[in-house]
């Protein structure tokens, strides 16, 4: 018999172990697998041509009274150039477009509650900077799966900005509701 832990610490991260996958085979999968399987994994795209004076802005605001909350899946980023830097800011102000949020489950008519705005402004009011990251050119995925909660009356803010210059770029949220 193996000196293997037969039960988990209370200190550390809870482990499995599949057995006996030839007879009972087992499959593994992501919050957002189930959630793009069930038509609620959802994303707001924006591409700008970002300025001193005109930041990449995407905000999603959860509606009060919504009934859903967000689980913030992943942030994606891409610019032309080095030295954009990449903000995550909880409850900013932005003012711009309202945008659809796209469904990940192409055949579900699952709408989202969340309310999608793109600006070239920058954010205003007095938000908290969840984050902040210089990027090299080229693209940068930061995975959240869920680690980021935007509850009802919230809202995630994603800002690039430039400090001289012009570049194109990129950015999107993706996240779940429940």
């Amino acid at each position: 018999m193996p000196n293997d832990a037969v039960f988990n610490q209370s200190g550390q991260p809870l482990f499995t172990e599949q057995v006996n996958t030839y007879i009972a085979p087992a499959i593994d999968s992501s919050p957002e697998s189930d959630a793009a399987i069930s038509g609620l994994l959802f994303a707001i795209p924006f591409t700008s041509t970002v300025t001193t004076a005109a930041p990449l802005v995407i905000q999603l605001f959860n509606p009060v009274g919504s009934g859903r909350t967000a689980y913030i899946s992943r942030v994606t980023a891409s610019s032309a150039t080095a030295a954009v830097t990449l903000s995550l800011l909880r409850n900013a102000t932005v003012t711009g477009t309202t945008g659809t949020p796209v469904n990940f489950n192409f055949g579900s008519s699952v709408t989202s509650v969340m309310t999608a705005r793109t600006s070239t402004a920058a954010p205003t009011g007095s938000p908290a900077n969840l984050a902040s990251l210089l990027l090299a050119a080229g693209p940068v995925l930061v995975d959240f799966n869920g680690r980021i909660v935007v509850p009802s009356g919230s809202s995630l803010t994603v800002s690039i900005t430039i400090a001289s210059g012009s570049t194109a770029a990129t950015g999107s949220i993706n996240w779940w509701e429940y």
